[in-house]
């Protein structure tokens, strides 16, 4: 492919993009748990086992060769005989003392489909591994709860991958979120006025605070971990007098020209979280005043008062979600898939109740929009699983999957489930969710769905134990799944209870805002007013209860919508190559800019000492570069 830029100088040179576009995709989760060479704690690693495949196939469509090359840590269960170690250098540097990583690699073989059919793609992976830093983690454990710890970890991580980095040839560096925020930092100077370097934002609530300790503060804080930190941390790093990792990544990529981007909405950010986290204190407040007619208590701020977000551009690229999940492929509505999975479980049964364990296993549930037959033989298995018995009258079953954090507000539904009860007298709710060892708002909040089961023994059911094929049974037999969360920058869930004609009920924040055209989403900004936060909540199950009582042929057509949804990646992947391909083009526009600033420096002559003078850029995040350059070259 060619490309001219500067069109119309003689200087133009004319770009030829290699035979093979390598990008390095750097983050902490990569997916493919079933391989037992990957971890998954959220949708991160939903998305980093989803996206490279689909680049693969975008740039295909683009006429561009692709190389996604995925780096991440190599977590203690992780079988290091099936890994490949590497024979290279990596040299990382803590405490003023350096030693050495180790790199592992695997090759995964994927089939992926294009135009001209299907072929097998190879996807290489890169482990970096330290025992003493690593040797704590376990499937259900990757991220250190310890802040000077992570901070160790996350920027001897950021090292390795930098040294890794700068020993192969790549075209293009993609970060995902702030754990591997550093790497531009060790990558240095040099290699960023060569190579783009983009940033994708997933979750703004979490940016790798880190608090100061110890005698010298910032500056000290980051000379430990291999920083100058006199040259960095008032420039990168402060944020109230502590270490924020997220600032110094989006600042270090923005002012080389690399983009930031998040994980719904558009690129002109006029939607999604790209949209919410250009929103400032004041702004959210006026809106939750005008919402609620009075003063609001206290408002959820999405940009955690970072308000770098509010001053450079957020491209929103909004995540896709892979065909696997629609109901004619979901693997666990497939009685082989069960049947596997049991022999790996052993005695312990997938389902509690021997007739929905039996049916699921006999044969394969897969349905589409036109056999939903086999959705309510979904509902009565579900029914059957939840309460122990066969269902009578017209059951109407709310869901919830997920797990007990704040962020996702399931306690919400708690709230409201007397208030549903008695105003339909077949409703039923069944939750599946648990909170994380040693959290304590996630803990206050399975005892109190334990004890609405107990007061509501037939009516709700609640399991804490999580299991993949019951979570798959509950969102394709469902009637509704409920998405009451505080904040969700992209949002899977609701796309998978969608693709399964289950229809979302969700609060009107970030990526939900997706589904609109197919479920019931309300909206509410004053965390601080649980209670009107509830009322909100609950006239809007009622909306659904009353179309799904009374105007079926509409709770019909909200079905075949929502399972009609367009979750592919194709135009976000298309986004994707695109920002690739303009960052190669910007180094190339900076290359060819100093030519022409180069020139004007020689034409001015015997007055150009007096122009060097007097010539003063202004400083700071939106100073123009073509200035700083002209000044460094007078």
């Amino acid at each position: 492919m060619l490309i001219r830029l500067c069109s119309g100088t003689e200087s133009a040179n004319v770009y030829h993009y290699p035979d093979k576009f390598r990008v390095a995709m750097a983050a902490w989760e990569i997916g493919r748990t079933q391989s037992g060479l990957g971890a998954k704690v959220g949708g991160l690693g939903v998305i980093l086992e989803e996206l490279p495949p689909e680049l693969v196939k975008a740039a295909a469509r683009h006429s561009l060769s692709l190389e996604v090359v995925t780096l991440s840590p190599c977590f203690a269960h992780y079988d290091k005989r099936r890994l490949t170690k590497l024979d290279i250098s990596i040299p990382v540097t803590l405490d003023g003392q350096t030693f050495q990583f180790s790199a592992y690699e695997h090759t995964f073989s994927d089939t992926l489909i294009f135009p001209g059919g299907p072929r097998v793609v190879n996807f290489k992976m890169v482990y970096f591994w330290d025992e003493w830093q690593l040797n704590w983690t376990n499937p259900g454990a990757i991220y250190p709860d310890d802040p000077q710890v992570a901070l160790k970890l996350f920027s001897s991580m950021a090292q390795a991958m930098a040294a890794y980095i700068t020993q192969h040839e790549f075209h293009t560096v993609h970060l995902h979120d702030y754990h591997v925020g550093l790497v531009p930092l060790f990558l240095g100077d040099d290699y960023l006025k060569e190579i783009p370097v983009h940033f994708t934002v997933h979750n703004a609530s979490y940016q790798g605070m880190i608090p100061l300790i110890g005698a010298g503060g910032g500056y000290a804080t980051l000379d430990r971990v291999g920083l100058p930190g006199e040259k960095l941390f008032h420039k990168y790093f402060d944020l109230f007098s502590e270490l924020n990792l997220m600032k110094a990544c989006m600042l270090r990529v923005h002012e080389a020209d690399g983009h930031v981007t998040t994980v719904s909405g558009d690129l002109d950010a006029t939607w999604g979280y790209a949209a919410e986290l250009k929103e400032s204190q004041a702004q959210l407040n006026a809106r939750a005043w005008a919402q609620k007619g009075s003063r609001p208590i206290d408002v959820f701020l999405p940009n955690r008062g970072l308000d770098l977000f509010e001053k450079i551009p957020i491209l929103g690229i909004t995540n896709g979600l892979s065909d696997n999940n629609r109901p004619e492929n979901l693997p666990e509505l497939k009685a082989e898939v069960l049947r596997a999975a049991q022999a790996r479980r052993g005695e312990r049964p997938l389902f509690a109740n021997a007739v929905t364990q039996l049916e699921m296993l006999a044969e394969d549930h897969s349905f589409d929009v036109k056999r939903l037959e086999i959705k309510q033989q979904l509902h009565r298995l579900l029914y059957l699983e939840a309460f122990g018995h066969e269902s009578f009258g017209q059951p109407l079953i709310f869901t919830a999957v997920g797990r007990l954090v704040e962020q996702k507000n399931l306690g919400l539904i708690g709230d409201v489930i007397p208030r549903v009860l008695a105003y339909d007298n077949q409703a039923k709710f069944v939750i599946l969710a648990s909170a994380a060892d040693g959290d304590r708002h996630g803990m206050a909040v399975e005892h109190y769905f334990y004890h609405l089961a107990n007061c509501y023994p037939g009516r709700v059911y609640f399991n804490n134990s999580f299991n993949q094929p019951l979570s798959r049974l509950i969102l394709s037999g469902g009637d509704f799944t409920l998405v009451p969360s505080r904040f969700e920058p992209c949002g899977l869930v609701d796309y998978e209870a969608a693709l399964l004609g289950t229809i979302p009920i969700a609060r009107a924040t970030g990526g939900l805002t997706k589904i609109s055209h197919c479920g019931y989403l309300y909206d509410w900004l004053d965390i601080g007013d649980r209670a009107g936060e509830a009322n909100a909540f609950y006239w809007k199950m009622k909306e659904a209860i009353d179309t799904f009582r009374y105007n079926p042929s509409h709770h019909l057509e909200l079905i075949r919508r929502a399972m009609a949804t367009n979750t592919n990646w194709d135009a976000s992947a298309d986004q994707y190559i695109e920002m690739y391909r303009c960052g190669t083009l910007m180094k190339q526009w900076r290359a060819e800019c100093g030519n022409f600033l180069h020139m004007f420096a020689n034409s001015l002559g015997y007055e150009r000492n007096a122009f060097g003078r007097f010539f003063r850029p202004e400083q700071g995040l939106f100073a123009d570069r073509h200035d700083r350059d002209l000044k460094q070259i007078l």
